[in-house]
């Protein structure tokens, strides 16, 4: 039947605006990408930037419809922010430069300097911090779903990764960490019921809460061959985490607990792990990598890990505060370490280099590193004796075959996994920076807890057809589908009487309020069944002639091969069985 509130719009297929196609976009590369251009959901205007047809509209109504539901179930309020935000508030917080390269900034015709917002945080904090004066105006979470605008350099998979997009993000406000963790857990169980609703399979994954900041965060995600997010999973428990996140036991490697004098080995344009291991004749797991980064104020960090793994640079950079890094030049290196590229090391590097070691290469005893001469390597090199002791910390990418580390046994794979929304516990950041302060029962003063959750609604509707499809075309699951029903009609052109029982079968449909589309053209079969599996709706119709010489309608769902009539007068009880 009707999905909740949304409202009943029966259509005729002859007046749709937009036609399918058979052709996908030259440019696609994600397979969602091109159903849903060629089954005229959505358009490409721009790099990065869509207009959403009727079909593809009417699906995103219905994911917003699920949204606003499940919220509605749990006491969060909707409102409604601008997308224009002036610049000052992303001052206050220190964004309008850490975000930089994705904020479209402006200057209005009155010279006032203005943003095109990516995010709320900042505007949702202004309002905070004017409306919430007591502990007893707390705890409360407030939603809205609404464009967003990130001027990416970088736009991909159609609707997948785009510049304009349209965004569920709601934001809680409790007193203390106890209660935003309560509200945390309100809305991730929220987000399970939503996704449920829709149909779609999203799991929740440990997640670097990267610019959001906060304490931690879940993304929900949906594996997919496209998805550009690396999903590190546990094959014996429920360990599941983004890989900029994602830990592993560490391997203990057997050595020698006496240190060895360092020696300087010449391996003449030897670089890479597996050629050095083999020159040396050691294991790839007894190398140490050293990689230059180049902070934004200019100084170097040396990052040091085994020579089996690699930096995340995400880690390092959450090692190191947040501060935006990069590979440093070739030029770069060579001016400090007097070496050419895959020569470096941390014995003898300048003062001013800090040193960065993983947790993988601690404890070690006699183990090789660059030479920071060019040909050459050493061995034999241990902490504290030949260079300062580093700072250790986890800033290694995980790597399938590595054991999981909270079930101790299980071995981890990974898979590619599409973001499809992502919780935060932000804790103070907001509120410290912008002055959101509210009086406790006692009269002291306390710092509000925020928390911020966002599903991203254009991207669940593309990461439901990479989930959802076959080789015919889109899935729909039945809560998001454009229509209920796709009423197919064989023949009408030619045959009066058939017309008049389709277009009554229509009225029949319409009047139970079941969502309907009625394919009510003048062509072919072929291709209104090619149009109809193109699409994807749940269930279609089809009534001919030979239909009804049979005894009904011939019913076919999406999903399944078979199809069976079913009499006219049993329709609508097995339909509304059926959608129920």
């Amino acid at each position: 039947m009707n999905n909740g509130n949304f409202p009943l719009l029966p259509m005729l297929q002859s007046t749709l605006f937009g036609k399918t196609s058979k052709e996908p976009p030259k440019d696609a590369t994600a397979l969602s990408h091109q159903l849903l251009t060629q089954g005229c959901f959505i358009a490409r205007v721009t790099a990065g930037i869509y207009s959403f047809l009727p079909l593809g509209w009417r699906v995103l109504k219905k994911i917003d419809s699920i949204i606003r539901d499940e919220f509605e179930q749990r006491g969060i309020q909707d409102l409604l922010m601008p997308i224009v935000h002036p610049a000052s508030l992303w001052e206050e917080t220190g964004r309008a430069e850490t975000m930089k390269d994705i904020i479209a900034r402006f200057e209005s015709k009155r010279g006032q300097d203005l943003i095109l917002a990516p995010t709320h945080e900042e505007t949702v904090s202004d309002l905070a911090r004017r409306y919430l004066n007591s502990y007893k105006d707390l705890p409360v979470i407030v939603n809205q779903n609404q464009l967003k605008f990130r001027d990416e350099t970088r736009v991909q998979g159609g609707i997948l990764r785009t510049r304009e997009f349209i965004m569920q993000d709601a934001y809680s406000f409790d007193l203390d960490k106890e209660g935003m963790k309560k509200s945390y857990e309100l809305m991730k169980e929220a987000y399970i019921a939503i996704f449920n609703r829709i149909g779609v399979t999203a799991i929740p994954v440990a997640a670097d809460s990267g610019a959001m900041g906060g304490s931690g965060s879940e993304e929900f995600v949906v594996l997919a061959e496209v998805g550009e997010d690396t999903i590190v999973i546990c094959e014996e428990c429920r360990y599941r985490a983004n890989l900029e996140k994602a830990d592993s036991l560490i391997e203990t490697i057997a050595q020698d607990k006496e240190m060895k004098p360092m020696e300087n080995v010449e391996g003449k344009g030897i670089i890479g792990v597996e050629a050095l291991a083999k020159h040396l004749g050691v294991d790839a797991k007894q190398t140490t990598k050293t990689l230059l980064f180049q902070m934004e104020e200019g100084s170097l960090i040396a990052a040091l890990i085994r020579g089996d793994y690699d930096i995340n640079e995400a880690k390092l950079k959450n090692t190191l505060g947040g501060i935006e890094i990069q590979l440093a030049s070739p030029e770069r290196i060579k001016e400090v370490t007097g070496a050419e590229i895959g020569y470096a090391g941390p014995v003898n590097l300048p003062d001013s280099v800090k040193i960065v070691a993983d947790n993988s290469i601690k404890d070690r005893v006699n183990f090789e590193c660059g030479g920071n001469e060019t040909n050459f390597h050493l061995v034999n090199v241990n902490f504290e004796r030949d260079f300062p002791m580093p700072d250790f910390a986890d800033i290694r990418s995980v790597k399938a075959g590595d054991s999981c580390p909270e079930c101790k046994k299980g071995k981890l794979k990974q898979e590619n996994g599409i973001e499809v929304g992502h919780i935060f516990q932000l804790g103070t950041k907001y509120s410290d920076s912008m002055g959101i302060q509210v009086p406790d029962e006692e009269g002291t003063m306390r710092v509000i807890e925020m928390g911020c959750y966002g599903i991203g609604m254009t991207r669940v509707m593309a990461a439901t057809v990479e989930q959802r499809n076959d080789d015919k075309g889109i899935v729909w699951p039945k809560n998001i589908a454009p229509f209920q029903v796709h009423l197919i009609g064989l023949n009408l052109h030619t045959d009066e009487s058939l017309k008049m029982k389709a277009k009554e079968l229509y009225e029949d449909l319409k009047k139970s309020g079941i969502e309907v589309l009625f394919d009510d053209r003048d062509i072919s079969a072929g291709k209104k069944f090619a149009d109809a599996d193109l699409i994807g709706i749940p269930i279609r119709l089809t009534i001919s002639a030979r239909s009804l010489e049979n005894g009904g309608i011939e019913w076919k769902e999406r999903n399944q091969e078979d199809s069976r009539i079913v009499a006219q007068k049993d329709l609508i009880k097995s339909l509304t069985s059926f959608l129920s």
